[in-house]
């Protein structure tokens, strides 16, 4: 698949700290890709980077095809973004906001309405900005990327803030702009929201790429599920040929990939297990497992 964003040993130093060192990776095209990592990782400093905001120390970024920062001008007609709190003015309706935003970005009126639609605002839109809800102000600010009808949208902790339902609809709302064939990067703090919404994650660690890849290969990496009656046997038989596993009171854990080999040693030692399945993981326990660390 087309790589829509492409980054190579991208760096950034602020004093003595190394924000970017030497980072590395491809978003692709017509998917959501998950931006993780640690507090301090670099994932602000990187979307500023891609969309012109900060000026890297060296690398190559390339968007859509477009080299950044050279061609900018062009790529800002194409690319969406919310970075940290959307700058409204508070003073001024939803729909004014809109507007403002459609004027300093250089397009037209005309899709307003139906943005303010996709987003579930039209009878709120003559409000003031200032009565409206953080969920409502999210999603005041994608109702606004939208406006130029972009091919890529980069969202900085789009879901921060949002009640339960707010997520659900701002997760919906992502999904269907995938399904017409944008692509859309987001960071956040909540695991279990790029769990539900990703196609593909990009982890980061100190300026450093860690691990990309589509979600379904990096959650199911790792361990087998075995329910079995004689569980020290069964560890013990599974050692004798290098599996490790470890026991808990209705079987075991073992680190393996594939459980066809596991069935044939067990069941040679006359060892039925009633169970042998994938062990799917979570992207927490697999985010805590590259990183080491448990704040995002």
């Amino acid at each position: 698949m087309t790589a829509a964003i492409r980054v190579s040993d991208l760096r950034k130093t602020y004093g003595a700290t190394e924000a970017l060192r030497g980072l590395d990776f491809e978003v692709p095209g017509g998917q959501l890709t998950g931006f993780l990592g640690p507090n301090g990782a670099g994932k602000t400093t990187t979307f500023r980077s891609i969309l012109g905001l900060t000026r890297p120390d060296s690398g190559d970024i390339e968007v859509l095809g477009l080299r950044i920062p050279g061609e900018l001008p062009v790529l800002t007609k194409k690319v969406g973004c919310i970075i940290e709190e959307p700058g409204l003015i508070k003073a001024h309706s939803g729909r004014v906001n809109v507007e403002i935003a459609a004027d300093t970005l250089g397009f037209g009126h005309d899709r307003i309405d139906e943005m303010l639609e996709f987003v579930g605002l039209t009878a709120d839109a003559g409000r003031k900005a200032d009565e409206y809800s953080k969920g409502m102000r999210q999603r005041l600010a994608l109702a606004a990327a939208m406006l130029g009808d972009p091919e890529m949208l980069i969202l900085d902790e789009p879901l921060d803030g949002l009640d339960p339902a707010g997520q659900h609809a701002f997760r919906a709302r992502l999904r269907t702009l995938v399904e017409e064939g944008k692509t859309v990067v987001i960071s956040s703090h909540d695991l279990a929201d790029i769990e539900a919404l990703a196609d593909h994650v990009i982890v980061i660690d100190k300026g450093r790429l860690v691990s990309q890849g589509p979600l379904e290969d990096l959650l199911g990496e790792g361990r087998m599920r075995v329910v079995v009656s004689d569980v020290a046997r069964a560890s013990e038989v599974l050692k004798a040929i290098g599996m490790d596993s470890i026991a808990d009171d209705e079987g075991l854990w073992v680190e393996a990939s594939d459980g066809s080999e596991i069935i044939r040693a067990l069941t040679a030692e006359d060892i039925y297990p009633a169970e042998v399945r994938r062990a799917r993981n979570t992207l927490e326990s697999v985010f805590l497992g590259i990183t080491g660390e448990g704040d995002l």
